[in-house]
């Protein structure tokens, strides 16, 4: 069958050069667009509703940088003013927007997609959703460890790892990826207080990354298996029941140990009151994980350039897992030992905030969010509290440098899951909202998220199945409808990784984006591994963020306001 094609030209040319939130804006929130024009001078702007009447009007303000960096465009700004519930378009004498809705709740849809989307990536069950109903695949209730690939490391040993969600569009399974997904999940929990799904999609990670940690009486008992795939990548597309490939066990390392410590800990406090039999047991898993990296700090996870069917997930640096695993600790457990290792951390006086957004490589910012959260009883609280506000300010000085409003335009390019970077900076402002009261943070939440849902260069909505003008073809296997019309195509609320404009050493990159300016560095197109795959670890801040808006947090006051 044909495939689709991406020609950036051919986008360019159709999209509306008035770029919206195609989704749609909150009242009370910021109300901003950008136009894509040659003028030099303000235009005229006007908002009409969908019976033709004028309910605003002003000017553009021409952006002063023409072109714009990020977007290689020439760009205006547009204050859309303060819209009252109802539908629209911007018009200019020469351009128009995409309809959109201003409107409560306009997140909730896509927070419930976003949500939906880990259920289907769950492993070794049965899904049942219309429409992506498939057999369980890859039971993994007897892997072998993949000793051949580790010199020096002996384990005969076979081990139940089922479950937990696959990574991304292959069906790997990653600690150090997985635990930092199911964390921020977990910390959805903050605005949305004993949500059952949420609990229930937690559960189901944190029972596989417990599965993950060596029993007892093996080699390196308390570690964690770094991950578990194939001996080779799978076929694509491909069902998982389908998967012809062996599945194996990667020898443990520190990381993947201390970030099992980190979710684990982290869940243990989320469950302690729903099942405080279970948040023992986690807590008992995170305690002798955190042990076990002591015991065994120098196994890193080699660079293996992606040769044996699975991402490497390296990380040299460890500081800061265990400076995040301590964190977590104490903050489940009250143990001052955990806070001593907490405040003699070398991180614990540096600055974890990086504009290019944390990753599972850089967990220093997970560890202050929530010791800033919920860590009033820490000897330097308040402090840990002016370093939140502090990067949090910094996002808002980049997001008033940006033209469509995203707090993300790293110098040394754009990176492989950009938008789940920017979804990460989003939950930073919005942490630091919840810690001081202030509502420039939550404004600068909701006006970040208008590029990821179509006030970009592009014009595209990076949401499946949210905004006229959204992704639709992804790089998945089991969602690879483009590949084989006998599978479903990606869910709604599956989120695209984004633009790219850093190659990776080890996976192909297309040459139609070489040398474009970073936000067209994307292909909406089912084999860009690197700008349109899907991952937990950018859902998961997809989900924060939407149950962030939806909620309204300072309409009601927050709760960790100091």
């Amino acid at each position: 069958m044909s495939r689709p094609v991406w020609s950036l030209d051919e986008v360019l040319a159709r999209r509306p050069a008035v770029r919206v939130n195609q989704v749609g804006y909150a009242p009370g929130r910021p109300m901003r667009a950008t136009l894509v024009s040659a003028d030099v001078d303000p235009v005229t702007v006007t908002v009409v509703d969908d019976d033709g009447r004028v309910v605003h009007e002003g000017v553009s303000d021409p952006w002063p940088v023409r072109p714009e960096p990020t977007s290689g465009l020439p760009v205006h700004v547009l204050d859309l003013g303060d819209l009252p519930e109802g539908a629209y378009t911007v018009q200019t004498p020469s351009a128009h927007s995409h309809r959109f809705r201003v409107g409560a709740r306009l997140h909730a849809g896509l927070r419930d997609d976003a949500l939906r989307f880990f259920s289907l990536m769950r492993s070794g069950t049965a899904i049942v959703v219309p429409g992506y109903e498939r057999p369980a695949g890859h039971p993994d209730t007897a892997v072998r460890a993949a000793v051949e690939l580790y010199p020096g490391w002996h384990d005969g040993g076979t081990y139940d790892v089922s479950g937990g969600w696959y990574d991304a569009g292959d069906y790997g399974k990653y600690v150090t990826s997985g635990a930092i997904a199911v964390w921020q999940l977990l910390g959805t929990l903050d605005l949305a207080p004993g949500d059952p799904g949420i609990l229930d999609e937690c559960r189901w990670q944190l029972d596989w990354l417990l599965r993950m940690q060596v029993p007892a009486g093996h080699p390196l008992a308390g570690t964690a298996f770094h991950r578990v795939h194939g001996t080779t990548w799978s076929p694509l597309p491909g069902w998982p029941h389908l998967d012809p490939t062996e599945r194996v066990l990667h020898r443990p390392s520190t990381t993947a140990t201390l970030h099992l410590a980190a979710a684990a800990a982290a869940g243990a406090r989320r469950f302690r009151t729903a099942d405080p039999g279970y948040a023992a047991r986690l807590e008992s898993a995170a305690r002798s994980a955190y042990d076990a990296a002591r015991e065994h700090p120098d196994l890193l996870a080699p660079d293996d350039h992606a040769r044996h069917g699975g991402g490497p997930y390296d990380d040299s640096q460890t500081g800061d897992d265990l400076y995040w695993a301590a964190a977590e600790l104490w903050l489940a457990t009250g143990d001052h030992a955990y806070e001593l290792e907490v405040l003699r951390a070398p991180e614990d006086a540096t600055d974890p905030f990086d504009d290019a957004g944390f990753d599972f490589d850089a967990v220093g910012a997970p560890a202050r969010l929530d010791l800033a959260l919920h860590g009033a009883g820490l000897a330097d609280h308040e402090r840990v509290v002016e370093t939140v506000r502090t990067g949090a300010d910094r996002f808002l000085a980049l997001q008033a440098q940006q033209p469509w409003g995203q707090p993300y335009a790293p110098a040394a390019g754009w990176s492989w899951g950009s938008n789940g970077r920017i979804l990460n900076n989003l939950v930073v402002l919005g942490t630091a909202h919840l810690v001081t009261g202030d509502t420039a943070y939550r404004d600068a939440v909701a006006e970040g998220v208008d590029y990821l849902l179509g006030r970009n260069a592009l014009g595209q909505s990076y949401v499946t199945g949210h905004g006229t003008d959204h992704t639709h073809h992804q790089r998945t296997r089991q969602f690879g409808h483009d590949l084989d019309p006998s599978m479903p195509p990606p869910p709604p609320g599956a989120l695209a990784g984004g633009a790219n404009s850093v190659p990776a050493p080890d996976f192909p990159y297309d040459d139609r984006l070489r040398g474009l300016p970073p936000q067209c560095c994307y292909l909406d197109e089912p084999t860009s591994e690197v700008t349109n795959d899907v991952c937990i670890r950018w859902n998961a801040p997809l989900v924060w963020v939407t149950t962030f808006l939806d909620r309204g947090q300072t309409d009601r006051g927050s709760p960790f306001a100091t």
